[in-house]
């Protein structure tokens, strides 16, 4: 497990945070906050760091930066459920950092259960991949650049302005119209999926699984902190949910953290 902390980042993010704001007092505060909450790491107080690094959340600076030490704290502080829910949160902002994915994976050899996930085929596992490969938000931005290049480029051609290029602009607007519309499709498949989709941790030591949304309903089976599941249906004091080999019921939302 990575046990390295993660400062400069941070404080490139709250440098182009302060740019664009005039809240450059409060950006001082939240930098000095982060770097109090790595020196009580340093000492093993990670109590005292896991609060100041929820503070720097609070403030709106929601970065794999911030979690990935959050995470760092509470696995060294034996929380090992939201130690896992903040390694998922950060990879989710930084799918292709391979120190938050050791971490995690660190992490997960320490559940308890151990489910099983039914083999996915080579297209589905491989599709996945591709849509994965780059943050959401990069993935956006790529797609809006290569759409309005695409058009700058068609519009070239249509307007024959420079005949000797008329041919290159007409094959760099297809190129680039393509490239639109497979980050385009990647985009949308993976907007509906984060707003479909919805993910979550055990945070307690043992949950129970019941058959219904109440006490005295059946016990199905127990499961276990650390274990991510997939939330089915929402109320207010439980939540439905499912695990890779099928099995689903009831738990109390209190012994669950979203992702």
């Amino acid at each position: 497990m990575s046990d390295r902390l993660r400062f400069a980042t941070l404080l490139v993010i709250l440098l182009l945070s302060s740019a664009w704001s005039d809240a450059a007092a409060q950006t001082q505060d939240v930098s000095r906050i982060f770097q109090s909450g790595n020196e009580y790491y340093a000492q093993s107080n990670y109590n005292a760091a896991i609060e100041q690094y929820q503070k720097v959340l609070e403030s709106a600076i929601v970065s794999e930066v911030v979690l990935y030490n959050l995470a760092n704290a509470y696995f060294k502080n034996n929380q090992l459920g939201n130690a896992i829910l903040c390694y998922e949160k950060a990879q989710r902002l930084a799918p292709h950092d391979r120190e938050i994915a050791e971490n995690l994976n660190f992490a997960r050899a320490r559940i308890a259960d151990k489910v099983e996930r039914p083999p996915e085929g080579l297209f589905l596992s491989q599709l996945r991949r591709i849509t994965n490969w780059l943050p959401l938000d990069t993935e956006t931005a790529l797609a809006v650049a290569f759409f309005f290049v695409a058009n700058a480029a068609f519009s070239l051609f249509w307007l024959d302005t420079i005949p000797s290029l008329s041919r290159v602009t007409l094959y760099a607007s297809i190129a680039f119209l393509i490239l639109f519309l497979i980050l385009g499709t990647s985009n949308l498949l993976r907007i509906y999926s984060q707003e479909t989709v919805h993910e979550g941790v055990i945070l307690v030591e043992k949950a129970d699984v019941l058959s219904g949304p109440a006490s005295d309903s059946p016990t199905l089976f127990p499961i276990h902190e650390g274990l991510k599941v997939r939330i089915e249906n929402d109320l207010p004091d439980w939540v439905q949910i499912s695990l890779d080999n099928g099995w689903n019921g009831w738990v109390k939302k209190e012994a669950l953290g979203e992702i």
